[in-house]
């Protein structure tokens, strides 16, 4: 079995967000690598995270909020 190389320190990929207006909340978990009950609770910790609702009532997300996600 060979040893995985230690990690390099402070090296951060930064996720690719798409060039959308609106994100859905499958979408946002993907890119942030998260599941979608973390954002939900996230929502509640966070008031800047305030996606609006679709009238179907889906969660859409701006791309400052996903930009704010993945800064937590």
């Amino acid at each position: 079995m060979k040893p995985r190389p230690d990690p390099i320190v402070g090296e951060q990929t930064q996720p690719i967000i798409p060039d959308k207006l609106y994100f859905r909340i499958g979408e946002v978990a993907q890119i942030a690598g998260v599941e979608p009950y973390v954002l939900r609770y996230w929502e509640t910790e966070f008031p800047s995270l305030a996606p609006k609702k679709s009238g179907t009532g889906h969660r859409l997300y701006r791309r400052k909020e996903v930009e704010t996600i993945l800064e937590v």
